[in-house]
């Protein structure tokens, strides 16, 4: 006997007994489903797989509906997708966990921080950078000059010290370049499109390499001698040795992009002609047009990028004894203990605001300092003048007033305060900015801080024309930019596949909040207290005597030590937990019911997986594997309504309730609740997500 069905407008005949679910499959027709384990008895209980039923008031389980004849099933109407979107929702409102580390979450670069130090504290080395590579292109260049703002992020800032991120990605992509064959990811076949990237800064560089890797051929062009942008021409070499920048270029190179150096946009091409020659243009350009002093006289002052850059290609100025730098950013610290290693032997960084207010890296201050750089805070200039002594430098004393449109504090100049340093020299680095006339003149779109694109995908108003990183943003960070290259790759891959421009997929991402002091006892719990690891440093003598690299990388044993206090924050299913890829394709809301949630918890007492009971949606499924597999005490559902959560009977430990089938069901476990201690991505994951 055969019963036949209608499946979305597709006639199928199965067996008697068959569920919709096994009927649709057959059809190639996918309902999705957390709860269904194949094999063992439906539970119904996700109610993701809902579908309607022609004649049924309700939506109905898939997993469990029996087919009959004549059934007439709809898998995709507007009330299934919203009633899927809506138990989704529901699942997530008391969720108790994180889906992304804290670290991860403020990393603009979306780093899988947790991952590959991973591979460091096990002593995969290859694994470790391979993680790197998959978000975040030029590891050792950014490990060395990186904000590093996911240590801030870091949740043993609550506990002792946070973790050496910066360090241990520099780390691993140095000892990568060290060994006889470095990572070269695997390129798929060539697609016969190219693509221009005008600039070969970190958003051009970065946009090459991941291009490269969709199969796409590169031509990089720059008005500079070498590639690097800022990050060889503005960054002193104390901080970033151009030997590991050349390292991560050629790295790109050997992907297959080509490099066209000395050719200027406006004057060597345009825009149009790069647009009839290629697929796709990606415009890296930067922002190297340094702004002025803003008061009478700044043409006596040296601007700080074309200073930096001097000082880079090996033909500095000549400073005098005396040095001001105005400004407050990382290009005045570059400034200022560049001219200290050039000689000067007084060395002072105006700035008008308050030291809090300074957009630098607070290391880079305290760095600058110990190579003893003065910092006179709220201080302005007014007026600049030549005379037959050098320089006299014009100020006035200035006080913080209400916040600005920035959010920071207007500096307020307090009358009668001026006073005047004399000096040999003084570089301007308060800030660049982005060449837009050219821009405008070629029809591109522009903002007030550079050229206009769209925010997710990076496409100007231009067909076929994307821009990113700082000539989008204004003069940013290099992490920002290289962000910027990877999500340029993706929409030009898009773009030149001939799909819908939509940029990389944002998956939705849980974050306790707020987390009271009881939960943070029980995150710590079995957590020791352990001192970072300090990276070692040149003595002071040599730093002032030379532009040697001040930092030093991680020896192999501390690299491994400070890897290990890494507390594996963010979910070991992050990337493979089915009730976030069906919350990403759903497009879920999910807080739209927050309110009270269960509290963090962690079992830890089974040798093979963890248990976060806070995780657990409640749907079954490993009760039921536990039962099929023959465990004698296994799993059950334990208290009723909300309260409701898996556990082993009696209160045995985890240990004792799966002996058998722990891993059968944390590879199953759709939420990440269950999960194998070794798991951090879909490699260790048995689900088709």
């Amino acid at each position: 006997m055969i019963v036949t069905l209608t499946i979305d407008g597709r006639r199928v005949s199965v067996a008697p007994g068959t569920t919709v679910l096994q009927a649709a499959q057959w059809l190639g027709i996918r309902i999705p489903t957390m709860c269904h384990v194949p094999g063992i008895e439906p539970a119904a209980s996700c109610f993701v797989c809902a579908v309607q039923i022609e004649g049924r008031r309700t939506l109905s389980p898939a997993c469990a509906m029996p087919v009959a004849e004549g059934m007439v099933v709809s898998t995709d109407s507007a009330d299934v997708r919203t009633a899927r979107k809506m138990a989704l929702e529901l699942l997530l409102s008391d969720h108790a966990g994180e889906c992304v580390a804290p670290c991860a979450a403020r990393c603009p670069a979306g780093l899988d921080i947790p991952g590959f130090v991973y591979g460091i504290a096990t002593g995969d080395h290859r694994r470790a950078i391979e993680v790197i590579a998959e978000r975040l292109a030029l590891p050792g260049s950014l490990g060395r000059i990186c904000p590093r703002l996911c240590e801030e992020g870091c949740r043993r800032c609550d506990l002792d010290q946070g973790l050496a991120i910066g360090a241990l990605h520099r780390y691993a992509a140095d000892r990568d370049m060290e060994t006889a064959a470095p990572y070269t990811p695997q390129c798929a076949p060539a697609t016969g499109k190219s693509v221009a990237i005008v600039g070969a800064g970190p958003a051009g560089l970065a946009a090459a390499w991941y291009l490269l890797r969709k199969g796409h051929a590169c031509t990089l062009f720059d008005a500079h001698p070498q590639p690097g942008g800022m990050l060889r021409y503005g960054i002193p070499a104390y901080r970033l040795p151009k030997d590991a920048l050349d390292a991560e270029v050629d790295a790109i190179r050997r992907l297959g992009a080509r490099f066209q150096m000395g050719a200027r946009w406006g004057s060597d091409f345009t825009l149009a002609e790069l647009r009839q020659r290629h697929g796709t243009v990606f415009l890296a350009i930067g922002a190297q047009r340094a702004q002025g002093l803003r008061c009478e006289g700044q043409e006596h002052a040296l601007a700080g990028t074309e200073f930096l850059e001097r000082v880079a290609t090996g033909t500095p100025p000549s400073l005098g004894r005396d040095v001001v730098v105005v400004g407050g950013g990382n290009t005045a610290m570059d400034c200022a203990r560049s001219a200290a290693r050039l000689g000067a032997q007084n060395v002072r960084i105006l700035y008008r605001r308050g030291r809090q207010e300074m957009p630098c890296a607070m290391d880079e201050v305290e760095s600058a300092e110990a190579e003893g750089v003065h910092i006179d805070l709220l201080a302005a200039p007014v007026r600049l003048e030549r005379n037959a002594n050098g320089l006299l430098l014009t100020c006035q004393r200035m006080t913080l007033g209400e916040p600005g449109a920035s959010g920071r504090r207007r500096p307020v100049a307090v009358a009668g305060s001026d006073f005047v340093i004399e000096c040999s020299t003084v570089i301007a680095a308060i800030g660049q900015a982005v060449e837009r006339t050219l821009a405008e003149r070629e029809g591109l779109g522009v903002t007030g801080w550079g050229i206009a694109a769209d925010e997710r995908t990076l496409a100007t108003n231009l067909p076929g024309v994307f821009a990113g990183g700082d000539a989008v943003l204004g003069a940013d960070l290099a992490v920002r930019a290289v962000a910027a290259g990877r999500i340029a790759a993706a929409s030009i891959h898009q773009y030149l596949s001939g799909e819908p421009v939509t940029g990389e997929p944002a998956m939705p991402g849980i974050a306790m909040r707020p987390i009271d002091d009881a939960e943070r006892a029980a995150i710590f719990r079995a957590i020791e207290q352990s001192a970072r690891v300090p990276v070692p440093r040149i003595p002071m003598e040599q730093r002032l005597a030379s532009f040697d690299e001040v930092e030093l990388g991680l020896p192999p044993d501390d690299a491994a030590r400070e890897a290990r206090r890494c507390m594996t924050c963010g979910c070991r299913k992050q990337d493979c937990c089915l009730v976030r890829s069906l919350a990403t394709e759903y497009d879920v809301d999910v807080y739209r019911f927050a309110g009270a949630r269960r509290r963090f918890s962690q079992d830890l007492s089974h040798p093979e997986i963890v248990y976060e009971p806070g995780k657990c949606i409640s749907c079954d499924a490993c009760v039921r594997i536990a039962a099929a597999a023959g465990e004698t005490l296994g799993l059950a559902m334990i208290g009723r309504g909300f309260d409701v959560t898996v556990a082993v009977p009696f209160g045995r430990p985890l240990s004792e309730g799966l002996r058998h089938a722990a891993r059968q069901c944390a590879e199953a476990c759709p939420s990440g609740a269950l999960a194998l201690r070794t798991a951090r991505s879909c490699d260790s994951c048995s689900l088709s997500c």
